[in-house]
């Protein structure tokens, strides 16, 4: 085979390659999964599940726990795979400090309709965090809580809102940067349709910021969120923990920090798991 034709197949194939990537890109950036649990159904005591209506007609589910008095309630925003139910131990950790927790799930997650982009996550975002903060108690400050793509989403609802303090898990200066290392074969750069840009809304970011990422992520690496904590014009601190990997943090003191962030936002101590959930119209129990 001449070499001119045996570069032609090598190109063509290598163009047919990044044409499946471009078409296909949001199944790599988004794992969704429609597992739908209840939240009793997991033993998770005075949890509510919601199902907020979009204004595009899909509905989107939650699960939300009311905080004791005076602690902080916990806007927790997931990554991008798994579903609610994989959150469970988040939540046990959270209530039992008195904390709140309201957790998304985005469309195509746990139940919720539609599929997930960039533009309608961030929307949805800053919806129900409206609707969080329209009955939140007035005594329970609201943490946003990112983890890992969940952090982009953190990063544009607090730059857009003014919520009292900024936990980011995993995060990265932007989905380019992220797709650039996990795809070096790739033109990420001039495909990528959801691209995060962290970085460039974190000046906006006024709350308190926490920042954790582990030394051995290989999913994120570590100079990404170092990248992105860099640009953080503060308050801030961030704990880099080197024996960690993307999904170890809390195996390696990484909820002690969190603690001791949530402590401070708190304005007095209450008994986890004693207040009723009280959150409206939006929520709905199991079958109903």
């Amino acid at each position: 085979m001449r070499p001119a034709r045996f570069f032609a197949i090598i190109s063509a194939c290598y163009l047919s390659f990044i044409a499946i990537y471009y078409v296909e890109q949001r199944d790599y950036l988004f794992y969704t999964s429609n597992v739908r649990t209840a939240p009793q159904d997991l033993g998770l005591q005075n949890v509510a599940e919601m199902e907020l209506a979009t204004p595009d007609g899909q509905r989107l589910v939650a699960w939300y726990a009311p905080p004791a008095k005076g602690e902080p309630t916990v806007f927790y925003l997931h990554g991008n795979a798994g579903a609610l139910v994989h959150r469970a131990n988040r939540i046990r950790l959270y209530r039992g400090q008195g904390y709140g927790v309201f957790m998304l799930a985005y469309r195509g997650f746990s139940g919720s309709t539609g599929r997930p982009t960039e533009i309608n996550i961030i929307a949805d975002a800053l919806m129900a965090y409206d609707t969080l903060s329209g009955f939140t108690p007035q005594d329970s400050k609201i943490v946003v809580y990112g983890e890992s793509l969940g952090t982009g989403v953190a990063v544009q609802v607090a730059a857009k809102r003014r919520p009292d303090g900024v936990v980011l898990e995993s995060p990265f200066s932007s989905a380019v940067d992220v797709g650039a290392y996990l795809y070096p074969y790739l033109p990420v750069h001039w495909l990528l349709k959801d691209r995060f840009e962290s970085i460039n809304y974190i000046q906006d970011v006024k709350a308190p910021l926490l920042v954790l990422h582990g030394g051995q992520d290989r999913i994120v690496p570590p100079k990404l969120g170092r990248k992105l904590f860099a640009a953080a014009p503060g308050p801030k601190v961030g704990y880099f923990i080197e024996e960690a990997t993307h999904y170890t943090l809390y195996e390696h003191g990484a909820f002690e920090k969190v603690k001791t962030f949530f402590d401070g936002f708190a304005v007095g101590r209450g008994q986890p798991g004693t207040l009723s959930v009280s959150c409206g119209a939006a929520c709905r129990s199991a079958g109903d």
